[in-house]
């Protein structure tokens, strides 16, 4: 009953960032409003993470699997991006790395201020 009423607490974040989504007129997907939402709730305590962290903790585990789906239907784009398909890779090899370095800078100031913090 736990897990449920976890998944219950992620889905209502989902379904208010698909409302948003259909109210607010910019290209922002409902999942992104939903995720901010439920990041701000969790940053202002109105959502305890207790609420959510067992079925977080499980969707981040089986994450990889969300992603077949989108996987399997480039099979079926590939005539329209067979003759671009290196530079979409290289794209996302050159994203994957900027995502990679911003967020090894971020951990390492975060970690520096909390030490800085702790020395005090």
């Amino acid at each position: 009953m736990k897990y449920l009423l976890q998944f219950c607490v992620i889905l209502i974040f989902a379904l208010i960032g698909q409302l948003l989504e259909y109210l607010i007129p910019a290209p922002i997907a409902g999942s992104i409003y939903g995720m901010v939402l439920l990041f701000l709730a969790l940053a202002t305590k109105i959502v305890k993470l207790e609420w959510v962290e067992d079925v977080a903790n499980w969707m981040q585990g089986v994450m990889a699997v969300f992603f077949i789906a989108p996987a399997v239907a480039i099979i079926d784009i590939w005539d329209d991006i067979a003759d671009i398909w290196w530079i979409l890779a290289g794209l996302m090899i050159v994203t994957y790395l900027v995502t990679m370095i911003i967020t090894g800078v971020t951990a390492d100031k975060l970690i520096e201020r909390k030490n800085k913090r702790a020395n005090k």
